[in-house]
């Protein structure tokens, strides 16, 4: 208190004035501390002055959140609708983030924890991959803000503020796609990189990608496009709308149109060789299959890998090699396999007797029950596959059968072959004119089998006959009843000499004429067994007819006989 000792004690009326106005002071600086703690921000200094306490103040001190939502709009926007952080009423209190008095350049928003800290979620949009890494002010920046109401309030400063921005992608980042797809980029790409579109699946597309597609880079598919439009950014990829209603939106038909549009009918995704054989209608194309063709495998025809150059089919040959080796090149058809076989398989063939007895060789008698191949299927080689032949040097019999007499006959077959004794219906049935041997079959042995006297004795082999030379003396064939009776130094005598090859019992013998003994008178009469009895031997019984006795007493004894009268 200098100032008051400097004072005279008649100076009474000053130092009261002093001392009133020091205490002045001193109360309305203390009256002034309780209404205002301190110097308002510099974003709300306007609201400097007691006077301007009740703007955010209510006479008794509450009600401070209704005073700021007076004020801040956007705020009392997001309270009303429940969005965005101060929407939850966890923040229904301004006070707790948001402290004044503390001076022009105090910062008015409190991040308890420190910024770094703040938990994001709680705005509704989470923070993760490459967002995590951000500075807060690489997003809430003014260029970002696009709410025209925000924008707009004059109370609130865009450089600072954190409302204002929307949640979707492309409040942030430009849009590459150019409207062309939603604006919801999540729905294929993931906050730790553009690519690869994790969340997208092509499935859930017009287009769903099966096979082969799924290999296909979306580059092939989906070109770039320019964008005069931005100088910044002129190229962009087009997604949408891409043709694909017809295959051939993409790929070249290689057919050129003859098989129809609709590539799906007959190949598949996975493979443009892996055919849907099933569907595929042949009839479309000029070589319909009938018969065979229709179970033989595209790959037989087609190769392994088919292609699309044309495939000859004019005629069986095209395919088929000439199984019988130009044998029918100079037949009217020129060896046209459909001549002779159908589509319906090789075997049977359609050359029926009809048209064989068209040939050199027409089909007769038991040459008719012949299969083919007994005569056309000439060997069969290693492997199993026969061979077949079909022109003939000869069709004589011979050309195809053995000869069951080893040459004993050709004399004789010599002009008209085996059908001059053989018949086509059956070998058995013989038409042989015996007259034209040395042996002329009468009487009897015209019905005498010709086994009987061509085959070896004892034997029942066709193919041992004998033909010639053959001995045609009847004890060749007969044996002698007479015991050598007959014989002479020269051999046994001819059998005809006696008998008649009509019957053994038919006799030319000629007793008179014959023998040595003439028959006359009674002897005539007389039979022969009279004279010539039985005898038997070791070998049986037998008629002695010579050497006998030709005097009158070894019959009649010596006594003599009274001749007749006559």
């Amino acid at each position: 208190m200098a100032g008051f000792k400097a004072l005279k004690p008649s100076d009474n009326t000053l130092r009261n004035f002093y001392l009133g106005l020091i205490m002045s002071v001193m109360l309305f600086s203390t009256l002034r501390a309780q209404i205002s703690p301190g110097e308002l921000s510099r974003a709300h200094a306007i609201l400097e002055g007691v006077e301007n306490c009740e703007k955010c103040h209510s006479p008794k001190g509450d009600q401070l959140s209704d005073k700021c939502l007076a004020c801040h709009q956007a705020i009392a926007d997001e309270r009303k609708t429940g969005t965005g952080l101060h929407g939850s009423d966890e923040y229904a209190e301004c006070n707790l983030c948001h402290v004044e008095h503390h001076g022009r350049d105090f910062e008015l928003i409190y991040f308890k924890g420190g910024k770094k800290n703040f938990d994001h979620r709680q705005t509704g949009f989470i923070l993760d991959g490459k967002h995590r890494q951000l500075d807060c002010r690489q997003c809430h920046i003014p260029k970002y803000i696009k709410n025209e109401q925000i924008r707009g309030d004059k109370n609130i400063n865009l450089r600072k503020s954190f409302l204002g921005l929307d949640s979707s992608c492309t409040n942030c980042h430009f849009d590459e796609h150019r409207g062309q797809l939603s604006g919801n980029c999540r729905s294929c790409h993931g906050t730790a990189s553009w690519k690869p579109t994790i969340g997208f699946d092509h499935a859930q597309t017009a287009f769903a990608l099966t096979g082969k597609h799924k290999n296909v880079v979306c580059e092939k598919c989906h070109v770039m496009l320019q964008d005069t439009k931005n100088s910044e950014d002129t190229e962009f990829r087009r997604f949408k709308p891409v043709a694909f209603a017809e295959c051939t939106d993409c790929h070249v038909d290689t057919h050129k149109g003859r098989l129809g549009s609709d590539c799906t009918g007959c190949h598949r995704t996975d493979g443009w060789h892996n055919v849907k054989t099933a569907r595929f209608d042949h009839d479309k194309t000029q070589f319909p299959l009938r018969g065979k063709h229709a179970s033989v495998t595209c790959k037989q025809c087609h190769g392994q890998r088919p292609t699309t150059e044309p495939i000859k089919f004019a005629a069986c040959i095209d395919c088929h090699s000439d199984f019988h080796n130009g044998a029918f090149a100079s037949s009217p058809g020129h060896g046209a396999c459909e001549e002779c076989h159908t589509v319906d398989g090789f075997a049977p063939s359609t050359f029926d007797i009809a048209r064989h007895d068209t040939t050199a060789f027409p089909l007769q008698g038991a040459h008719l029950a012949i299969p083919c191949r007994s005569c056309h299927v000439v060997s069969s080689a290693a492997a199993g596959k026969a061979q077949y032949k079909f022109v003939f040097e000869s069709t004589v019999c011979r050309a195809c059968h053995d000869d069951p007499h080893g040459g004993q006959v050709n004399r004789y077959i010599a002009d008209g072959g085996c059908p001059a004794c053989h018949s086509v219906e059956t070998w058995r049935t013989v038409s042989f004119d015996h007259s034209t041997t040395k042996f002329a079959l009468e009487g009897k042995h015209a019905s005498v089998p010709c086994r009987d006297c061509h085959i070896l004795k004892d034997s029942t082999n066709l193919a041992s006959m004998i033909f010639q030379p053959l001995d045609t003396g009847c004890v060749s064939c007969h044996t002698g009843p007479h015991r050598g009776q007959f014989a002479s130094a020269q051999g046994e005598k001819d059998c005809t000499a006696c008998h008649d090859p009509s019957s053994w019992k038919s006799l030319t013998f000629d007793h008179d004429r014959d023998a040595r003994f003439a028959l006359e008178g009674a002897h005539r009469r007389v039979a022969c067994n009279k004279c010539h009895l039985t005898e038997t031997d070791a070998s049986g019984s037998y008629t002695r007819y010579r050497p006998l006795d030709t005097r009158c007493e070894s019959c009649h004894g010596s006594k003599p006989v009274k001749q007749e009268s006559g």
